[in-house]
Formats: structure tokens, C-alpha cells, sequence
């Protein structure tokens, strides 16, 4: 059963059941509208922009409990990420997800590491 689990991709997957509170709705729905005038931008442009989904990042650069240690962002690696998306090659665009490399990631860092180098240092577990 658990062999044929995947990590959840930016382009591929839907977007989860609808689960939240209205006030978590108008804050994604905030944030996919963004990415959406992103694309359009790009498609009609010859802007590049990089829009990110950043995992959980706290004043005390620790992963916490352990939902949060799955998402973590240490400040290493938040930093590292916007290091690598500025020096991306101009034609790079798209949605990112940005997170530690923590053993229980349930996302899909790949697109990252292939467009602009992304690998990030640290992990929850690694603490």
C-alpha cells in the first residue's frame, strides 16, 4: 500500500479537498490567484517570475511538533532558495514549493533542484 504513495507535485496535483475555515480559504484562494496572474504575466511577457510555497518557517529556526517537522524551512535554506531563484536563468518560471529536507516531506522538491539548483542543507531530522 504505502509503495505506490508519491510526493505531491506543482503541476500535477488538484488542489486538496476543501477542508478550511473561510478565512484559510480567502488565504489560498489569495495565493493561487497570485501564482494564476504569475503565469499570465509570463505567458504574454518576456518576464520571468518565480512564485514560492514556502513550508513552515518560525523565529526559532526549529521544526517543532511533528506535522510542522514534515514542512519545515530552516533559515539556511529559506535563504538559499532566494539566493538560487535570484541567479536563476532569466527563462525560469513557475510555482515552487520550498522546504527543508526533511525525512517526512510530502512534497515534491525536484522542479526546484532541475531549474535553479535548489538542493536545500538542512533536515528536522538532522537536529
Amino acid at each position: 500500500m504505502l509503495k505506490d504513495l508519491r510526493k505531491l507535485t506543482i503541476a500535477d496535483d488538484s488542489p486538496l479537498p476543501d477542508l478550511q475555515t473561510p478565512g484559510n480559504i480567502a488565504y489560498s484562494q489569495s495565493k493561487i490567484i497570485g501564482e494564476q496572474m504569475a503565469t499570465d504575466i509570463v505567458k504574454n511577457s518576456s518576464k520571468s517570475i518565480i512564485c514560492a510555497r514556502f513550508g513552515w518557517v518560525n523565529v526559532y529556526d526549529q521544526p517543532g511538533t511533528t506535522w510542522a517537522r514534515t514542512v519545515w524551512f530552516s533559515h539556511r535554506d529559506v535563504c538559499l532558495f532566494i539566493d538560487k531563484a535570484l541567479q536563476a536563468p532569466l527563462y525560469i518560471s513557475g510555482t515552487y514549493f520550498a522546504m527543508s529536507n526533511n525525512h517526512r516531506l510530502w512534497v515534491d522538491l525536484d522542479d526546484a533542484k532541475r531549474d535553479f539548483g535548489f538542493v536545500p542543507q538542512d533536515a528536522a531530522e538532522k537536529l
